[in-house]
């Protein structure tokens, strides 16, 4: 699988628990399906169960979102190193093309990065 691909899998997830989150609190039933019309100690049980149950939606709720948010992170991450890697590619491509037609190895040396260029001379010096 390729990392644009990737990246798209991980972004409709995303999406996915972003709406997840978003829809999650409007799944409160009411009071009345734990009970909570009841009277007596039955009722204040019921009300203590709701409680705790908006209490835990409104977590799972949250937890949905910071973890859709993460995945749409990560890709937007993995676009951009799969647009990094393209141009790589693409000047890897130009760097050797540029090599095989001068016909030189030394064309690859014009290429290469100061740094490099620098420590090939470092060791080439007696």
């Amino acid at each position: 699988m390729a990392l644009g691909d990737l990246a798209a899998r991980f972004a409709t997830a995303g999406s996915e628990l972003a709406v997840v989150a978003a829809t999650l609190p409007g799944h409160d039933p009411g009071a009345d399906a734990f009970g909570a019309a009841a009277t007596g100690r039955l009722g204040v049980l019921g009300r203590e169960l709701h409680r705790a149950y908006l209490v835990a939606l409104d977590a799972r709720a949250h937890e949905a979102a910071a973890h859709g948010a993460r995945l749409s992170t990560t890709a937007d991450a993995l676009t951009r190193a799969a647009t990094g890697y393209v141009a790589a590619d693409g000047t890897a491509e130009a760097v050797i093309g540029h090599a095989e037609a001068a016909g030189t190895a030394e064309a690859f040396i014009g290429h290469a990065a100061p740094a490099d260029a620098a420590r090939r001379r470092h060791r080439e010096t007696p």
